[in-house]
């Protein structure tokens, strides 16, 4: 029986030896400032990481009960404690502890307001229905739709019915944008930023009291997937995806005091270095923080969720609502947010600005992400 204990503590103090050295590995990697996928994937389960780092210093306590640790577990129970600090740093402004960073709007007149719903389908998704379903309880004035092939603009016929304003680019390699609106666009175009494969959009909506805001609509590529062009096991990294992030930032701050909101599905989540380079560059608050994750992705699994769906603005609005809508068949959950235009807010509080290193950062970024030479030509 002694023996018994002895291996069974052995084992356990092996286990939690070689998790603790997970844990800090998953901690550590993402400061490096590489592209590679499989150093940035770890900046996004930063709450899962967490979790399980405080269930490791709980499983060191419980053996110190039975036994003395060695200093080699003393020295991993340290690093765990301050790998747990760490992330629950980062991911502190994404709950309601921390303060607001977009004000509640106030207004009870809609004329200044605009909503937004956004939504990945996923191109297999079949649920039409469901959408238009959606799309009638929520009562949008703004839909941006990613992943859209040729078929859901076929399915969604008619919808133009009560959004004459349109942008149509569907594409077949899961990287299409629809852009129904019932506000006035000015100037709506498809641009290719980055890739000649992967397109973004750009136009003004003119408000219901005339005041003209300028909506950016993205969904560029996340690292992790196989490139279908190269040799198998090749894997794409976060490159392209910070240069057309990072693209459309600087281009927000070269407009000076234009009000602006950027939404879609950035494949990225809300607490990562680059998210928060984008956030800095373009002068653009986060109606997350002090409100909750809000993850909207994966709708298959309650485990491993990410914020990936965003709608970033510009100090000019106030916020009424975010909110995320039910699982309609696809892997994102859509997300409706309700912004209210405000001359007054935009002089309250100053943006988050870039220092010289931030705009030394996203320059590089953007270099290496066009570097490739696969700008469009359009």
């Amino acid at each position: 029986m002694k023996a018994e204990r002895g291996t069974l503590h052995f084992l356990c103090r092996l286990v939690l030896g070689t998790l603790s050295l997970a844990l800090i590995f998953a901690t550590l990697i993402p400061f490096h400032r590489g592209d590679a996928w499989w150093i940035r994937i770890f900046e996004f389960p930063r709450i899962q990481i967490a979790v399980l780092m405080a269930m490791a210093l709980g499983g060191y306590v419980a053996l110190r009960c039975f036994r003395p640790m060695r200093r080699w577990e003393h020295l991993h129970a340290a690093l765990l404690g301050l790998g747990l600090i760490w992330q629950l740093v980062s991911i502190a402004p994404y709950t309601r502890l921390y303060p607001k960073e977009m004000a509640p709007s106030q207004a009870e007149n809609d004329a200044e307001r605009i909503s937004i719903l956004i939504f990945n389908v996923l191109a297999e998704n079949r649920e039409v229905e469901a959408l238009r379903t959606l799309i009638r309880d929520s009562d949008p004035d703004v839909i941006l739709l990613s992943e859209t092939t040729q078929w859901w603009l076929d399915q969604l016929e008619g919808l133009d019915a009560d959004y004459p304003y349109t942008l149509f680019q569907p594409q077949e390699n899961n990287y299409g944008l629809l852009l129904y609106s019932r506000l006035e666009l000015e100037e709506p175009e498809v641009r290719f930023l980055v890739e000649a494969e992967i397109p973004s959009m750009r136009t003004r909506v003119r408000l219901r009291s005339g005041t003209v805001v300028t909506l950016y609509g993205v969904h560029p590529r996340p690292p992790g997937i196989h490139r279908p062009e190269e040799e198998e096991g090749t894997r794409e990294d976060a490159k392209m995806r910070n240069a057309e992030l990072l693209s459309v930032a600087k281009e927000v701050k070269r407009l000076g005091e234009v009000p602006v909101i950027v939404a879609g599905d950035f494949n990225d989540v809300a607490w990562s270095r680059s998210t928060r380079l984008f956030q800095r560059m373009g002068g653009l608050r986060d109606p997350r923080v002090g409100r909750g994750f809000i993850n909207t992705f994966d709708t298959r699994s309650r485990l491993m969720r990410f914020p990936l769906d965003h709608v970033f603005a510009t100090r000019h609005f106030l916020l009424v609502e975010l909110r995320r809508l039910p699982d309609i068949g696809s892997d994102h959950f859509p997300v409706l947010v309700i912004l209210d235009y405000s001359s007054e807010a935009a002089f309250k509080e100053d943006a988050p600005q870039p220092d010289a290193a931030d705009k030394k950062e996203a320059d590089e970024a953007i270099r290496k992400g066009k570097s490739n030479d696969c700008v469009s030509p359009h």
